[in-house]
Formats: C-alpha cells, structure tokens, sequence
C-alpha cells in the first residue's frame, strides 16, 4: 500500500512537471529554429510585402551568397516561443497593416516558412516548415531587437535576382 502511495506521488510529480513545462517554461527558453539548418546552403530566397490594398511587392534571390548572409540574418534572431494567444493579441490590432512573407528554400531538405511579420510591429512572426523533423513551428517573439527588413532588401537588391 505504501507503494502505491509513492508511485502514485511520483506519476503526479511527472504530470505537474510536464504541465509546467509545456505552458510556462517552454516559453521562457530563448529558441530559434531556423539556427539549425545554418550550414545548409539554401538555393533560394523569397519575399513578400503584403500592402493592405491586396498589392504585392515581391524580391527574391538566387546568389548562393546573398541567401547565405539571409540564412546568417535569420538564424541569429535571438527568439522566444510565444502562445497563439499571445501572439493573437499582439498582431489582432494590425489587421490592415502591410506584413512580410519569406521563404528560404534548400535543395533537397524543403523550405522554411516566415510569415504574419508586420511592419508595424516587426517582432513577433511565425515559422513554419516543409521540413520533415521540422522543431517548434509556431509563433515567435525577437528579443532584444526587430526584424530588419531593410537589411533584407538592400542584400537581395529592389529588383531581386
């Protein structure tokens, strides 16, 4: 009986300390996904300004060198997971806003995706992958500093490659 009484202490410890991992430190652990796929070499680099009209501006590049510096740029955002929830009230108030997608694709492995970057507000976005094994797709906040989308404009150049 007292066995049970212990093994039955020990499941709850276990549960709380899965609960308390995935709803509260999972987010306090600074992450970037994409950090691990920086010695790939990518093969292509899209992106796209979305103004508020529907209008499109898009830039891309295929200079293996241009999209390296991109994969650099990208991997060394210093980022923190966020709840949906979070990230809904933080991007609820930018409904017709101009937001950026992008896409770095890589020769066999498959693409990552970034998206609901707002100008506006150009510290929370999501990542997302075609990438099997893919770690932590979801909503993330940059810490310590903002996307620089010019940046990634002036490396892939007003008129793309």
């Amino acid at each position: 009986m007292k066995k049970m009484k212990y093994l039955a202490f020990a499941i709850g410890i276990i549960f709380l300390s899965v609960y308390l991992y995935q709803n509260f430190i999972y987010y306090m652990i600074p992450f970037n996904p994409i950090e691990e796929y920086a010695t790939e070499s990518p093969v292509d680099f899209h992106i796209t300004q979305n103004l508020p009209g529907g209008e499109e501006v898009n830039a891309k590049s295929h200079d293996p060198k241009t999209c390296d510096l991109v994969l650099e740029y990208l991997s060394n955002l210093n980022l923190k997971p966020l709840k949906d929830k979070d990230a809904w009230n933080a991007l609820s108030k930018k409904e017709n806003e101009t937001y950026l997608t992008g896409m770095v694709e890589f020769d066999q492995s498959g693409e990552i995706f970034i998206s609901d970057l707002f100008i506006g507000n150009p510290d929370v976005l999501h990542i997302s992958s075609s990438i099997a094994g893919f770690k932590r797709e979801g909503y993330y906040k940059i810490v310590d500093s903002t996307f620089d989308y010019d940046y990634i404009i002036d490396l892939i150049g007003n008129k793309g490659e």
